[in-house]
């Protein structure tokens, strides 16, 4: 398959409003189009009103099975998932006293993301294997610290601030109490998210402070200094449905009928979310959100309510302001003072046909929530664009504008010449998300693959079966135009700036017909929008790496790029893994070693079950100081920056 390559370069985005309707090739430019606006959200004063309105939604979609896709109320196709392809803004240079060190890998400096790997300089702190690790670097390898096994769930991300740690995972139906299993009773499982305040200051004696269960499935969470943000999204819960007592139209109208006065007796309790939070010797619990912080939008966008939720980790987890959208929120984009939400209208999926979900997504419009998340979150406005978003980086914030990019057809839906890509700007108009330029008919017949937004530039990686790179000018936002073209074979499915003017992809090497053929680094000249130009590239044979999937796998530190690697060889008689070591210098890259933490080179098969090398493939990377630390599920390799000898490991 190809992979295209679209780079939209936009500069000086105006501020001010655009009158009228217009169309110049490709671009469409409008203000304040009539009747897309429907999204703006309201609240109640009341309780009694909210839960009105959640009963008078509910009671339409009432069956005899009860509501329709009970639990998520959206496509599934829509669904975020954090570790997607996607570009983001390189590691920004931290120090810890006098020690340099690389952090987590985001897509907006200053606004940390949560991940499996944590490091202030002077700790790292890995979940593997169930069990969070501690190990302190020196100048001439690492020590391993203490560690706190995690015996009933595995959370799969952390946030990290001085010395607490928020460790975050789902669970099912989870919470102090009794599971209804446990007890021997059949009951319907509900996605419950724990987060887990851990005292680190002493890090050989990791200690559990308090853990706080939320109804609801973990979205996505920030932290920005001492302030957390983390989404929820919950559905509704503890309804026992009425079931039709044999076949036919009768039994299933009477237990319609005994569903509806169901709903009709329901409490809040049923449609807001819960939280029970046990610190040492107390436990209190009650429901999440405060109605009044509760918004509502006025286009139905289906009855889960999404919950954002402010932590101040100075004080840890016991106290939270928060807010609430009444919609199914998948998609989570911040800044250092906003949260994005993008939300889809509600629509039963799964009783449309394959033609008809093509006529629903030739006018379907994704909803965006603005949230001023500086203190309190605060809604501020919405807004609307065609076609779905793919993950957070398909929305940016930049100099008083949100450029969103989006495709007609949602992921896992493919129509030849029917779907195209997107890129829209809104600005803020009173409570609105006002559309002031789009430019769009961008990989025809294609979908969104990955999004880079830098400054005043933006990337979209569409597929088809080369990788050719487009450059489109967007310095008139009303006028954007086709600058330059690039054809080239393989395709980037993640892309970092490494210089002024220089991009680096990273994807796999493939042949004319689009089969892949290992992983393989790309280096773009693309200083002049006009003439982008492949001027270098490194290709592995076989095997793929996972920054592929995952931005936070990413590490580019003072040229260096390092980038996990894993596969077997083509001819199948070895294996290897460990992180590729490239350095770019100038207009080049030079390709130095894989750094490997259990062997010195490709292993056998014979091999394979005595060094079990699963253990020692990358997950993380790191620089801190003088040298690279790898973690691995076994453990943690060492290697020397400058050299890139391997002078230690370290087993959990």
């Amino acid at each position: 398959m190809r992979r295209t390559i679209i780079l939209l370069t936009a500069i000086a985005l105006s501020i001010s409003a655009c009158a009228g309707v217009g169309t110049v090739g490709n671009t469409t430019t409008t203000t304040n189009p009539p009747g897309i606006f429907g999204a703006e959200l309201h609240s109640f004063n009341q309780c009694d009103d909210l839960l009105d309105y959640y009963i008078s939604q509910a009671l339409p979609l009432i069956g005899p099975y009860g509501l329709p896709g009970y639990g998520p109320y959206g496509p599934v196709f829509l669904e975020e998932d954090s570790a997607r392809l996607g570009a983001v803004a390189p590691t920004a240079s931290q120090a810890s006293g006098s020690v340099d060190y690389s952090g987590t890998n985001v897509q907006v400096a200053g606004v940390d993301e949560a991940d499996i790997v944590k490091t202030d300089g002077r700790r790292i702190f890995a979940l593997v294997n169930g069990t969070l690790q501690i190990a302190i670097p020196t100048s001439d390898g690492v020590t391993i610290a203490g560690s706190l096994e995690l015996r009933d769930w595995w959370p799969n991300q952390m946030l990290l601030f001085d010395d607490t740690i928020v460790l975050i995972g789902q669970d099912w139906q989870g919470g102090p109490r009794p599971l209804a299993s446990d007890l021997g009773i059949a009951a319907p499982q509900s996605a419950v998210t724990r987060l887990a305040q851990i005292d680190v200051s002493d890090p050989d004696h990791p200690e559990l402070v308090q853990t706080l269960w939320l109804d609801g499935e973990y979205v996505s969470s920030r932290l920005v200094g001492s302030l957390a943000t983390v989404a929820i999204t919950s559905s509704p819960v503890g309804f026992d449905w009425a079931y039709p007592e044999g076949s036919g139209l009768r039994a299933e109208g009477l237990a319609t009928s005994k569903n509806r006065q169901i709903v009709k007796d329901s409490t809040l309790d049923n449609w807001l979310p819960y939280y029970i939070l046990e610190s040492v010797g107390r436990t209190t619990e009650g429901r999440l959100l405060d109605c009044s912080s509760v918004m509502v939008p006025n286009e139905f966008s289906g009855l889960n309510t999404l919950s954002i939720l402010t932590f101040d980790l100075g004080n840890g987890i016991g106290s939270w302001n928060d807010a609430g959208v009444v919609a199914s929120g998948s998609t989570l984009y911040a800044t250092a003072d906003h949260i994005y939400i993008a939300t889809q209208q509600w629509t039963n999926w799964g009783l449309l046909a394959e033609d008809e979900i093509r006529d629903k997504t030739q006018g379907y419009r994704s909803k965006i929530h603005m949230f001023d998340t500086s203190g309190a979150p605060r809604y501020v406005a919405s807004g609307s664009v065609a076609g779905f978003l793919l993950n957070q980086f398909s929305m940016d914030e930049y100099d008083g504008s949100l450029r969103v990019a989006s495709t007609t057809a949602p992921e896992g839906w493919w129509w030849s010449d029917e779907s195209e890509s997107l890129v829209t700007i809104l600005q803020l108009e009173g409570n609105r998300l006002a559309e002031v330029g789009r430019v769009d008919g961008l990989g025809r017949g294609e979908r969104i693959f990955g999004v880079r937004f830098i400054d005043e530039t933006g990337y979209v990686v569409t597929f088809r079966q080369t990788d050719p790179l487009y450059t489109i000018d967007l310095s008139n936002p009303r006028q954007p135009n086709v600058a330059g073209e690039l054809k080239i074979l393989g395709y980037s499915a993640y892309l970092h700036p490494v210089g002024e003017g220089l991009l680096l992809g990273l994807g796999q090497d493939a042949d004319e017909a689009g089969r892949t053929k290992g992983t393989q680094l790309s280096l773009f000249d693309v200083s002049d929008p006009s003439h982008p130009v492949k001027i270098d590239q490194v290709a592995m044979d076989g095997g793929h790496s996972q920054a592929e999937n995952d931005h936070h796998a990413f590490t580019f530190w003072n040229g260096l790029v390092l980038t996990p690697y894993e596969g077997w060889r083509r001819d199948g008689s070895s294996y290897d893994t460990g992180v590729l070591a490239v350095r770019v210098e100038g207009g080049h890259l030079s390709y130095e070693k894989v750094l490997r933490a259990f062997a010195d080179g490709p292993i056998t098969g014979k091999e394979m079950e005595q060094l079990e090398p699963w253990r020692w493939t990358p997950i993380r990377t790191m620089v801190i100081g003088p040298n690279i630390y790898t973690i691995t599920q076994g453990g943690i390799a060492v290697h020397d920056f400058d050299t890139l000898d391997r002078i230690a490991f370290a087993q959990f």
